[in-house]
């Protein structure tokens, strides 16, 4: 998870852009006068709400909620083993009980038809699937995803499988180190295509990765010390990182051309990338293109974005790594650039940035510790950044018509349960409220914007943190398993309902 047509300035806009203007400040400097404002366009009725057929929807991840970490031929992945390292998470909990969605997924997706969704976002769990990562399929594995598939069909809601969310076979690990090998590449594609044959007549929307750039570039490695996601590895060089993520690169790729040529009939193909979006501080020319070059410049837009929508890295980052620089097999950059028929886009927050006269031509403006947060260090509220990162994609990157959906967005809770278990959790509504807005803008204004699935469905084992943080729109009680709405899945219901956000 990481991190507009124009309408007429209200309160909330506003407040954001106040926000905004106090970024810049604290960062030391006073604003550029200078520039044209970008031209607004009018609020007109038909634009607030959402085109028909838009994919209301939400999402989860396997380790997450699954549990039943030992059922039915299930072998751990590196989450179980990183799980287990003294201090590695919160508490030291673990994922293999979770919320129990491997016994109660039945219950969960009636939550779902409820709620009013009519797409749901889950993972698959490899070593469920193919337990040691490679060779048999598990026929139980099998099984399960297969009767979740249907039990949502049933209710009219279409699957959308994540392949891989982080959560690699140990058996892979422990073969050849995982994705700092290049053996990965071929075994993925082979469980992608497993899946595919397997699971392809009841499932046709599929996502290969979830966030490369969390998995193979910021946390699952670290340069100089370990990892504080699985699997916890500690990288000497830049080079090193590089090449974990062209790995990762690849295998999506063929993962891509492995779902096309073994599902039974035509399949949608996405991906889902926590790419940075870049705000412009003010809406004129010269702090747009400033936004653009820091869009294909920075890290790791330049070196997972770009190469995964255009099939070649920025030149300007590539020619900066030196030596540094990964290894590429000829063949594997048309590989990479794979055509999607999406692109999903977690985004929980943005970084602010204004033209400058340097070198860049742009500098990015920092935040300060009591910026609003989504109840998560990491977590600044940057509603514009959906905004901003769409139509950076476009304008960019090259990439004006592919379909982009909200494949992540949310933030923890900060309202406690009372006695009766009840959230108020008017600190979500406010968040989601304020990020679907510049969903609707980017609708009115014409951008290919199909979807919107919050993240999370249930509140889950956040990885590192645990269970102290909560993201479900259904709080979970995990002495006993309960799941009780939250004031957000209610309200989420009427965004539905409504069809606009409300």
């Amino acid at each position: 998870m990481n991190m507009e047509t124009q309408f007429p300035l209200n309160r909330r806009d506003f407040m954001a852009r106040t926000a905004a203007v106090t970024a810049a400040l604290a960062a030391g400097s006073a604003l550029p006068a200078r520039g044209k404002p970008v031209a607004e366009t009018s609020r007109a009725p038909e634009a607030l709400a959402f085109p028909k057929g838009f994919w209301w929807g939400t999402a989860t991840a396997a380790y997450q909620i699954e549990g039943g970490a030992n059922a039915d031929g299930r072998k751990p992945s590196i989450w179980d083993t990183f799980s287990r390292q003294a201090g590695a998470t919160k508490d030291g909990l673990t994922g293999d009980v979770a919320c129990d969605h491997y016994h109660r997924f039945e219950d969960d997706v009636k939550l779902m038809a409820d709620l009013g969704v009519k797409h749901y976002r889950f993972s698959i769990s490899w070593s469920r699937l193919i337990p040691d990562g490679r060779g048999a399929l598990n026929p139980k594995g099998v099984d399960f995803y297969r009767r979740l598939a249907e039990a949502l069909r049933a209710h009219g809601i279409t699957p959308h499988a994540t392949l891989y969310h982080w959560d690699l076979p140990q058996a892979l690990q422990d073969r050849y180190a995982g994705w700092q090998s290049r053996e990965v590449t071929k075994d993925y594609a082979d469980y992608a295509a497993a899946a595919a044959r397997s699971l392809g007549d009841v499932i046709t929307h599929w996502i290969t990765m979830n966030e490369i750039s969390c998995f193979a570039f910021w946390n699952g490695y670290n340069l100089g010390k370990p990892g504080h996601h699985a699997p916890g590895i500690e990288l000497k060089t830049r080079k090193e990182r590089a090449q974990t993520v062209h790995h990762a690169l690849v295998a999506h790729g063929l993962g891509c051309q492995a779902l096309r040529a073994s599902s039974p009939g035509r399949c949608h193909v996405a991906t889902a990338e926590n790419f940075t979006s870049f705000v412009p501080i003010v809406e004129t020319e010269e702090h747009l293109a400033a936004a653009r070059r820091a869009f294909v410049a920075e890290e790791p837009n330049a070196c997972i974005l770009l190469p995964l929508l255009t099939g070649a890295y920025n030149q300007s980052w590539l020619e900066g790594q030196g030596d540094q620089a990964p290894e590429v097999v000829e063949g594997d950059l048309e590989t990479i650039g794979q055509p999607l028929d999406a692109l999903g886009f977690n985004c929980y927050s943005g970084i602010y940035v204004r033209a400058a006269d340097n070198r860049r031509g742009y500098e990015l403006i920092p935040m300060f510790d009591n910026f609003p947060k989504g109840n998560m260090p990491w977590l600044n509220i940057v509603p514009e950044s959906i905004y901003w990162g769409v139509r950076m994609v476009g304008e960019a990157a090259g990439q004006a018509r592919l379909p982009v959906f909200i494949s992540e967005n949310g933030c923890a809770d900060g309202a406690a349960a009372n006695a009766r278990h009840e959230v108020a959790d008017v600190d979500r509504i406010m968040y989601l409220r304020a990020y679907l807005r510049s969903v609707q803008r980017l609708v009115a204004e014409g951008h290919p914007m199909v979807g919107y699935f919050p993240w999370s469905l249930m509140d889950n084992f956040e990885w590192a943190e645990g269970y102290t943080k909560r993201f479900g729109l259904v709080r979970v009680d995990y002495a006993t398993q309960e799941r009780i709405p939250k004031l957000s899945y209610h309200w989420y219901r009427h965004v539905i309902q409504a069809n606009r956000v409300v």
